[in-house]
């Protein structure tokens, strides 16, 4: 190899001008900072499914990517050597006893294709988190070094970076980092044990886990809008749909066993037992609708149930990191809490966005600690989540389809660059969202900091703490004059207690979105600022309605007008549950916690019942109503779960509520009549009692003919559907 020039030699020597320690970056190791040439995972191309992660450090720039391995499962880094010549290569991955231990390197070298087998349960032995992989011979041009997973068959393959230095450069890298090194660990806040596989990871627990900064946000202020926002009555509401709809002064109103089970499920996420069926029916009180609405607006459930809701707003949107399951149960709990003691929707949003501390004693950060203080996607799902305002398209370029430049994005992403988020092993609980003293986002392509800039509409000055800025944020967002916050909210309701929102989909509010109805939209979105933020009323206002309290019923054939009808609707996975609860009594069983072993370190948590009926039929609530469709798993969950097939044994020492029934109603007749007000909450139709009878007499068993027709209920699409 021909001696380099001098430019050359400061290039891959770039150590002796540069110390070490200013490599550490705050969120990883900076790759242009690196002596020689080094790639990141960002610069690489993939192919297949990739996932990126930042559990554990330290790793080459934002994060590393990992894959579980099969065929065509490679990433391709492209290396540009300046002259031919020897190079030693170097490979970035975090170790763990989750890592593969059959790494595969490709190295096209000027001898024709090495192949590098790596253990990445073990540390690295080089600089960093790098591991030499050998010394190679290159000639001048593109190289494309890849890491590939297609042979993996157990843990995952780490793919972070390359790194390439002259063998003079690598010898003097290496050892100004062992020098270094111990200032270097510390800079980048590791613990150099965490790195040895032979040694356990440290149980995360409250003494290892920061303690949250002493700054705490600004304490939630409600604004008076600028301009008056009228109220809207229900009478009104119907006022406006006969307006624009038509139809309404002479839609015929759902009876009172249809009316008693739809608003139980809109407002409590189950359907009505057999008790509160027929205490309701047998109220003769002209305003017993309305009594039964305010009821279930009481109701601890009710706050259960649109936790739920919300909660899976965002989860199904979130990613979750490596070697950390995440549980929302806090989160639910603390949800449930603030629509039960109704707090203003602009006050729970604030305390969301603004949230700070360990996620067990502040669960409001569970929506901050999840996203792991990832500035971009946080930005993303702020817009959407709170606003119904989609801005990821603009992240990489100015957006395609409306006038959304790529600034946008990043002056939002730019309100988030000092948050942090620390995650232990394991417990999301312990996640700490913490703040940054110092940093500013820059846009790929541009030298100047972004300011954060919220839609041109709130601009804050650079250099203002993490807390403020996203307390300047969350001010706007759910100020009174921003034009989406409250129509977000109220087109959610619409979307779930009228089979489809004013928008669809719901959370796309803007250009994109399919929208009609905008005067009623106003309305309502009107009404709920000038009640400020009342989230209970919004719910009121539309259960007290006769657009609501209409029949559900596809729209007559050619009808063109929106909301003609009201369409049914799948039940979310929750509700379905909850369904089950109340029609047969399923219990929520959770089987133990498995061990952890040496092989299996980090067995997953237990599901319940619950989160299984969840798997099968929980869909995310952002997507439209027409894309939720039926599915095997869902057939085979009532098939073949223990705890469901248990609850359909009518076997007198089984105890279930079949058993009990049929052994008190000794009639076919009567106990039939029974069985449907118990699981579909009506009464049977005399064809429907004559086919059931019918059906007994074939079969020749009574309690074989009764389970029969008990899981004929709930496989029925009547009982997993709204109507």
């Amino acid at each position: 190899m021909s001696p380099l020039c001098p430019f050359r030699r400061l290039l891959f020597l770039g150590l002796a001008l540069l110390p070490l320690v200013a490599i550490a970056q705050e969120h990883g190791i900076e790759a242009s900072r690196l002596p020689g040439i080094a790639v990141d995972d960002a610069a690489a191309k993939k192919e297949g499914t990739w996932s990126s992660s930042r559990a554990i450090r330290p790793y080459v720039g934002a994060s590393y990517i990992y894959s579980a391995g099969g065929a065509g499962q490679r990433v391709e880094f492209p290396v540009e050597i300046p002259e031919g010549g020897a190079y030693q290569v170097l490979a970035a991955y975090t170790p763990g006893n989750n890592r593969s231990e059959n790494a595969v390197y490709e190295i096209p070298a000027a001898n024709g294709v090495q192949t590098i087998v790596v253990n990445q349960q073990e540390r690295p032995k080089g600089p960093f988190c790098f591991q030499p992989l050998g010394e190679f011979t290159f000639e001048a041009g593109l190289v494309k070094i890849t890491v590939s997973a297609e042979a993996n068959k157990k843990g995952v393959v780490i793919a972070d970076a390359i790194q390439v230095l002259t063998p003079e450069a690598f010898a003097a890298y290496k050892d100004d980092f062992e020098k270094n090194s111990p200032k270097l660990l510390a800079a980048l806040n590791i613990d150099p044990t965490k790195l040895d596989p032979k040694k356990p990871a440290a149980k995360a627990d409250d003494k290892k886990i920061e303690a949250p900064p002493p700054e705490t946000p600004p304490a939630f202020v409600r604004k008076s809008p600028i301009k008056p926002h009228a109220a809207l009555s229900s009478q009104q509401l119907d006022e406006l749909m006969e307006r624009y709809v038509g139809g309404i002064q002479t839609a015929i109103v759902v009876d009172d066993e249809a009316f008693l089970r739809r608003v139980t499920l809109d407002l409590i996420g189950r359907q009505p037992t057999m008790a509160e069926m027929e205490t309701f029916l047998a109220d003769a009180h002209p305003d017993k609708r309305v009594g039964l609405i305010e009821k279930l607006l009481s109701a601890p459930e009710f706050g259960a149930n649109w936790a739920n809701y919300w909660s899976d707003v965002i989860s199904y949107r979130t990613p979750g990191p490596e070697l950390t399951f995440l549980n929302y149960s806090p989160f639910k709990a603390w949800l449930a809490e603030q629509f039960n003691q109704n707090k203003g929707w602009d006050e729970t949003t604030y305390n969301i966005v603004t949230a700070i501390g360990k996620v067990a004693d502040n669960p409001a950060a569970t929506y901050i600690g999840f996203h792991q203080g990832d500035k971009s996607r946080l930005a993303s799902e702020t817009t959407r989540v709170f606003l119904s305002t989609q801005i990821q398209c603009a992240e990489c370029h100015d957006h395609k389809f409306i006038d959304m430049p790529q600034e946008t994005f990043h002056h939002v992403a730019a309100f988030f660059v000092r948050v942090n988020a620390k995650l232990p092993w394991n417990d999301s609980s312990q996640i700490v969202v913490s703040s940054k003293p110092s940093g500013e986002h820059k846009m790929e392509g541009r030298k100047d900091e972004m300011k954060p800039i919220a839609f041109s509409s709130r601009e804050v000055e650079l250099g203002i703490s993490d807390l403020k800025r996203r307390a300047e944020l969350a001010e706007w967002i759910i100020g009174p004059e921003n034009p989406w916050f409250a129509k977000a909210f109220v087109n959610r309701v619409w979307a779930r207690m009228m089979g489809r929102g004013f928008c669809e989909p719901v959370d796309e509010i803007g250009e994109l979105g399919d929208r009609v109805l905008p005067e009623v939209h106003t309305a309502l979105a009107d009404h709920f600022i000038a009640n400020q933020f009342d989230v209970k009323d919004v719910f009121r206002v539309v259960a007290l309605s006769t657009a609501y309290q209409r029949e559900i019923r596809d729209a007559d054939k050619g009808a063109k007008k929106p909301f003609a009808a009201i369409p049914a609707g799948r039940l979310r996975g929750d509700e379905v549950f909850g369904s089950l609860e109340a029609a047969i009594a399923l219990p929520n069983f959770t089987p133990p916690q498995a061990t952890a072993t040496g092989e299996f370190r980090f067995p997953p948590p237990p599901k319940s019942t619950r989160d299984l009926v969840n798997e099968a039929f929980g869909f995310d609530p952002s997507a439209e109503q027409a894309n939720v469709a039926r599915t095997m798993q869902q057939a085979m969950l009532l098939m073949n779960n223990k705890q469901i097939q248990a609850q359909i044994n009518a076997d007198p020492a089984s105890g279930t509520m079949l058993s009990k029934l049929i052994a008190a109603e000794e009639d076919d007749e009567a106990a039939i009549g029974k069985l449907y007000q118990q699981v579909l909450a009506r009464r049977a139709t005399t064809q429907e009692v004559a086919i059931a009878l019918d059906h007994l007499k074939t079969v020749g068993n009574r309690n074989a003919g009764f389970e029969d027709l008990l899981w004929g209920m709930i496989n029925s699409a009547e009982f997993l559907a709204r109507r």
